[in-house]
């Protein structure tokens, strides 16, 4: 858990840009999908600086 909580906290940030930005020309701007994974980011973030915090 230690590792996990990290990795989707980074995977949520690649998600979240990536909803908005898409290749030129098929421009399928999904704030939703952003703001969502920009969420679980937070969540994910927090969670894993809680996380740390307990293992020391």
């Amino acid at each position: 858990m230690k590792t996990l909580f990290p990795i989707l906290t980074i995977l949520s940030a690649i998600l979240a840009v990536g909803a908005i930005d898409g290749p030129t020309g098929y421009e399928n701007d999904n704030w939703g999908l952003c703001f969502a994974m920009m969420g679980a980011m937070f969540v994910f973030g927090f969670l894993s600086l809680k996380v740390g915090a307990l293992d020391e």
